[in-house]
């Protein structure tokens, strides 16, 4: 009575020991799971662990591909490696716990239906039976944790069953710790990808000229960066140089695309070509480069202050919009399709004496502003803009104009150009 009083004390002290390595064990597992925030690297540690706390053969983790249609192997611990393999998703004992999201132990493979032992095939290694459990995050099970055969040619129980899953449960949220910080990683670079385009463009606008300066413009992105452009410089001759510009589409390849549009534009622009020659030579470089479904509407053009005529093409862009001396307003349409679409596409140039008149170039950020409860306001809506604020000096009259179009509901860059005649 008294040797059997003794072994159960035993084996209750060999029960309580091993508890106890089994919680130091998920305890270390957890600290360690939660201050590791590479992926890759939280999932070895994990399967090396497991293994040798459940003293399995193998280990694996399965995660849900990035498609969301398969499993794929992430990790894995054992004789040979099977990281990378990709079941589909719903097939196989794998695949039944994800779908399931429950935990599935099978005493043998061999009378399950659902093992088709590919991955065995794959690594050479021979399965005879194994533990699944899923892996869980708020919005659902992200993959699979897997063990494969005990050492000692044991079957796997209940309390094995219940181990795998208190493994699981700090495998699952050290991945989604990973997984959420890789994401904000991201949006940390992007966010400073934006920044550095937006500096770009900013940098690729004129200076703002003052003393009477006859061209100037202003430029308001919907969002951090804009697709929008203008420019203007002097050329040897005496003439001024304008340039206004809207990419197709928003975001960082619009915004990359517009910085290349503006350089080309800025460097032809030198060279004193005719408006219509100068779209045509930034069209070909365009059209042979651009992506598809990708443009740019631009208009290229001089003021000459010497007689007040302004010559400009228009590619696709918004038409113009002049306000005679008399107030009276004319609208001059495109002249050509945008830039970047045909490479053989011509041009026309227009041609007029501004005199005391101006001449407005406009994104149609402007046309498609809405009021309140309105549809857009179109040419007639910029046209009236224009003249509640035509007795004002040119560069208030701008701001003027910008500031009440931002108490509306802005939906694309706004870009203004304004050519002063004297």
């Amino acid at each position: 009575m008294q040797t059997s009083l003794w072994q159960d004390d035993s084996r209750a002290e060999e029960t309580r020991a091993r508890d106890a390595r089994v919680l130091t064990q998920i305890a270390d597992l957890s600290q360690a799971l939660a201050l590791s925030l590479d992926i890759e690297a939280t999932l070895q540690l994990a399967v090396d662990r497991i293994v040798e706390c459940m003293q399995a053969e193998a280990a694996s983790v399965f995660l849900l591909s990035e498609g969301g249609n398969s499993l794929i192997c992430r990790a894995c611990a054992g004789p040979s490696s099977i990281v990378g393999i990709e079941l589909p998703l719903g097939r196989g004992i794998v695949g039944r716990t994800f779908a399931r999201n429950e935990c599935q132990m099978v005493v043998d493979v061999d009378l399950d239906p659902d093992f088709a032992g590919k991955v065995d095939q794959a690594s050479g290694f021979r399965t005879r039976s194994l533990l699944c459990a899923p892996l869980q995050s708020a919005e659902g099970p992200i993959g699979v944790m897997e063990v494969l055969n005990k050492r000692d040619g044991g079957l796997f129980n209940d309390s094995d069953r219940d181990l795998l899953r208190l493994f699981a449960a700090p495998a699952s949220l050290a991945i989604s710790n990973a997984a959420l910080m890789r994401e904000l990683i991201q949006h940390e670079r992007m966010r400073r990808e934006l920044e550095l385009a937006r500096r770009m463009q900013r940098s690729l606008l004129p200076k703002r000229r003052r003393g009477g300066y006859p061209v100037m413009g202003i430029n308001r992105p919907a969002f951090e960066i804009s697709g929008d452009f203008y420019d203007f410089l002097d050329l040897p001759d005496g003439r001024i140089a304008f340039t206004i510009g809207d990419v197709a589409g928003k975001g960082l390849d619009a915004s990359l695309l517009m910085v290349r549009t503006a350089s080309l534009m800025r460097w032809i622009a030198k060279e004193g070509d005719t408006p219509d020659e100068w779209l045509h030579r930034v069209n070909v470089e365009l059209s042979g480069t651009v992506q598809r479904g990708s443009f740019v509407c631009a208009v290229a053009g001089y003021l000459d202050p010497a007689n007040g005529t302004v010559t400009w093409a228009n590619a696709g862009f918004t038409p113009a919009l002049l306000r005679a001396e008399d107030a009276s307003y004319v609208e001059y349409p495109a002249s050509g399709p945008p830039l970047g679409i045909l490479a053989e596409a011509t041009f026309e140039v227009e041609t007029i004496a501004l005199g005391k008149g101006s001449l407005w170039f406009f994104s149609d950020g402007v046309t498609d502003v809405r009021a309140v409860g309105r549809e857009t306001i179109g040419l007639e809506g910029a046209q009236a803009l224009i003249e509640r604020h035509a007795q004002r000096l040119p560069p208030a009259r701008l701001r003027a104009i910008v500031a009440e179009l931002r108490r509306m509901h802005l939906s694309d860059d706004t870009t203004l150009l304004l050519v002063q005649g004297r």
